[in-house]
């Protein structure tokens, strides 16, 4: 009988603890009124991001990954990450309702980058690391390949 109870509770202080957060955020600008609540660590040089508790865009929306592709007419590496049709116009209502809105991409509570929408979305992927050399690139599609899909 002891042990039904020692598992009982196991199973429900297991059920208590949080996942790891992981989807698209809106990224929050603190302040001494409204403090960040949620400080999350970038993959790559491990600046602090502070974003919103609760993801906009959750990780069953993102469709894909690709693996690493070469731009020749910008001449830069880069991932594509597709996106279901609902997550585009998730994005696309909240770049219209707060313009210049920044996001972060987040996968196992690790900022994988940060980006605004300057236009609407009309494709269905956000194109990953054009900013990366290719040991961070790699890391970054790594970490994204982990998503299951």
């Amino acid at each position: 009988m002891n042990y039904f109870f020692v598992i009982l509770l196991s199973a429900v202080l297991l059920g208590f603890t949080e996942a790891p957060n992981s989807g698209i955020f809106i990224v929050k600008k603190p302040t001494k009124k409204n403090p960040c609540e949620q400080e999350l660590k970038m993959l790559v040089g491990g600046k602090k991001v502070c974003v919103l508790k609760k993801p906009i865009i959750s990780i069953d929306e993102l469709e894909y990954v690709t693996d690493i592709l070469y731009d020749p007419v910008r001449k830069v590496n880069h991932v594509n990450l597709g996106l279901s049709q609902g997550s585009i116009n998730t994005l696309n209502q909240t770049v219209r309702s707060i313009p210049k809105t920044e996001f972060a991409l987040v996968v196992n509570d690790d900022v994988i980058g940060t980006f605004t929408i300057q236009d609407k979305l009309v494709e269905r992927y956000l194109r990953i690391g054009t900013d990366l050399d290719i040991k961070n690139l790699e890391m970054v599609r790594d970490a994204l390949k982990k998503i299951q899909y």
